[in-house]
């Protein structure tokens, strides 16, 4: 069978010289995609889950106050720009409104209180798609409880389904991973028929309790494996806070999800400013990735694959992706929550506290790649068979790439470096070519770039 291979990481590199893995951080939309228009939505918006179904985007939110906690939003768009906030008649807002897009309020299915309490319940909503569960199980929810209300026993992540996405019905009362801290991530990763999710938790670390993510996975999305660090903060992780005792690096959370070989993880660096207060500072994304979804690496220098916002801008203290990430043709799409305040609620001119969603976007396999320089860089794949062409995605418009075959470590004869036509412009497909009339081997073989002042972001 034909193999790919993605350079986001070393999984497909044998040996590679003078190359740097380079991050490009998300091209933002310029202005958010759905503001916190409406009565009931109030201060902050949280990004939940983005799906494409069909023609149909489907937007699963939260928004947030200190007076009204938690409330689950629904809205709708035909290209993931314009959004509608139907109207679902479903649950009464704070002001007994039905006239809203809220689409669930666990206290009303669970009791005979049918307004919203002031509770925080249902908080960073999963909504999974997981048909293979069966009839009622189309969707199926994972969102943190506070237990401070009678209607559930304890804290922890609950389970709930559906099969249109909007109507809910409740799974077990208890909640099938107790306990933790209330920012989790999950996926359905139909590649490895796995549940996989990534809770938070505080771990005590060189001295500070830290907020920390922990992998788990599951077959059916109620029997859960005991959660385990995925990574933690390094030294490095450190380093910005100069050795000030007040400063210091946390992960609040990462959002995990399954793109072609790898599993990417976009973790909320958040970097606090107040010691063990622990409430105060900005917080970016990061890109991380896994081959298992246990074991977690960093990918090249930790630049933001996610940046805060310039001073002044709407998301200049704050920013976190959501449970989504879209392969739109060529274009990669993450929905996420940015806000204008730190943590802590200050913001750059001391306007209001607010929070909205916006939108960001790569080119296909180009969140990372291996860049060289003037002098030339070497890469060489792990063993793979190919088929009758090689594509390679890379940008050698400043320079050139070229690509040779290899078995046993010996170029094949017609096919090697020095006899392949040079690619010297940029493309998500470039088709590699060598002079003369050859056929590509149909065995295991080692491909072997040479480039100069190019990058290399995948190849099939």
């Amino acid at each position: 069978m034909n193999e790919s291979a993605l350079f986001i990481d070393d999984h497909d590199v044998a040996a590679s010289n003078g190359l740097t893995r380079m991050i490009h951080p998300g091209h933002k939309h310029p202005k958010p995609v759905i503001p916190a228009d409406r009565p009931w939505e109030h201060t902050l918006l949280i990004g939940g889950t983005v799906r494409k179904e069909g023609d149909l985007y489907r937007m699963w939110y939260e928004s947030y106050s200190k007076a009204t906690q938690y409330i689950n939003l629904y809205a709708e768009s035909d290209d993931g720009l314009n959004w509608r906030k139907p109207t679902l008649g479903m649950f009464p807002d704070f002001d007994g409104n039905l006239d809203n897009n809220i689409y669930l309020n666990r206290v009303s299915m669970r009791s005979a209180e049918r307004a919203p309490q002031m509770v925080s319940q249902d908080h960073n909503q999963n909504v999974l798609h997981t048909p293979h569960l069966g009839p009622g199980k189309k969707y199926t929810m994972l969102a943190y409880e506070y237990a401070r209300t009678t209607y559930g026993p304890y804290d922890g992540y609950y389970v709930t389904y559906s099969d249109d996405g909007i109507h809910w019905t409740n799974g077990p009362r208890e909640p099938v991973i107790p306990g933790h801290a209330d920012v989790g991530w999950f996926t359905y990763d139909e590649h490895d028929g796995m549940f996989r999710g990534i809770v938070k938790t505080f771990l005590n670390i060189r001295g500070y309790a830290r907020r920390s993510v922990l992998w788990t996975e599951s077959k059916d999305a109620l029997d859960w494996s005991m959660p385990r660090p995925a990574f933690i903060p390094d030294e490095a992780d450190d380093a910005w806070g100069e050795g000030d005792p007040d400063r210091y690096t946390q992960f609040y959370g990462m959002p995990i999800f399954r793109y072609g070989p790898v599993l990417i993880g976009f973790v909320q660096d958040f970097r606090s400013t107040d010691g063990n207060v622990s409430t105060e500072g900005h917080m970016d994304v990061q890109l991380v990735t896994s081959r298992d979804g246990r074991t977690w690496e960093r990918t090249g220098d930790r630049t933001p694959v996610l940046p805060v916002g310039a001073e002044g801008d709407w998301d200049w203290g704050m920013t976190g992706i959501g449970n989504s990430f879209i392969e739109n043709g060529d274009e990669l799409r993450a929905y996420y929550g940015g806000w204008n305040a730190t943590h802590g609620g200050t913001t750059f001119d001391g306007s209001a506290v607010a929070g909205a969603l916006g939108m960001a976007t790569w080119q296909r396999d180009r969140l990372s790649g291996l860049q060289a320089g003037p002098v030339a860089g070497e890469l060489r794949t792990t063993p793979r068979t190919i088929g009758p062409e090689l594509h390679l995605n890379a940008d050698a418009s400043g320079g050139s790439i070229a690509v040779g075959l290899h078995i046993d470590g010996r170029p094949v004869p017609g096919i090697g470096i020095s006899d392949c036509v040079p690619i010297t412009t940029d493309s998500l497909d470039h088709i590699v070519t060598w002079r003369g009339d050859v056929t590509l081997p149909e065995k295991s073989v080692e491909i072997v770039l040479q480039l100069t002042n190019a990058e290399v972001f995948s190849l099939r």
